[in-house]
């Protein structure tokens, strides 16, 4: 990612937290290649053309963190019917375990490894504590494990928390699915994505529903490794703006 100024820097890739600066957790984790992403823009029609669907793909992951956020905090907030599926998902997801929030939306520091990062929630699911992570993408891809093993690590370091021993993503999704053949009409950004097969097919589309994908990641000391490596080269790749701060 290009940045501008140094101040543009500082808020779109850290926080700043008692007067000290730190780089946030996905900051780093970006750092990271990323082959579904490369085969998503180089399959779109032009590079704006997916940097606008991306753009709205990510306002819509935003609206669902928020309604996650405000049923995990009790509160009652109309949902935007755009996304009503996947926020019915995690209504789900709540009847079919049991969730006890420890800690919502709360961000969380390693003064150790100097980094800092917000955390979705760190809850008790059905009596075992771990972080919880929400997700709106296509799929729970593998660098998921390095963010969470960041903010397991931080969480150690705050006082008076119940330690956690996991860490798990929740991938909300919605999508239509053909009462023909079977296959899945998926809706994000305003870019439709039919799943393989069904070849032939004329599709008869269904009513939009919502999906919940419940993955534990565990708490793997490799994990938290494969983070700190990708700190180290993300502060390399940035090395010009962060000698400014010193």
């Amino acid at each position: 990612m290009e940045y501008e100024s140094l101040a543009e820097f500082q808020e779109r890739a850290g926080y700043t937290i008692d007067g000290v600066w730190y780089p946030r957790v996905t900051s780093i984790v970006s750092i990271k290649a990323k082959p579904a992403l490369y085969r998503y823009y180089g399959g779109m029609r032009s590079f704006k053309a997916a940097d606008d669907a991306k753009e709205a793909s990510a306002r819509e992951g935003t609206m669902v963190h928020e309604a996650v956020e405000a049923i995990l905090r009790g509160t009652h907030e109309a949902v935007p019917s755009v996304i009503e599926p996947s926020v019915d998902a995690f209504r789900e997801f709540l009847r079919n375990n049991h969730v006890e929030p420890l800690m919502i939306e709360e961000r969380v520091v390693s003064r150790t490894h100097r980094y800092a990062g917000t955390i979705d929630a760190l809850a008790r699911i059905n009596g075992v504590v771990g972080v919880l992570d929400i997700k709106t993408s296509k799929a729970v891809y593998r660098d998921y494990t390095m963010q969470t093993a960041a903010y397991l690590s931080a969480l150690t370091e705050i006082p008076n928390v119940e330690r956690p021993t996991t860490s798990w993503v929740l991938r909300l999704d919605q999508c239509r699915t053909c009462q023909l053949c079977g296959v899945s009409l998926r809706t994000k950004g305003g870019m439709f994505r039919v799943s393989a097969g069904g070849k032939g097919c004329t599709h008869q589309w269904g009513p939009m529903e919502g999906r919940f994908e419940f993955s534990e990641l565990g708490a793997h000391p490799h994990d938290l490794q494969a983070f700190l490596a990708a700190k180290t080269l993300w502060e390399w790749e940035h090395r010009d703006w962060l000698s400014q701060l010193i």
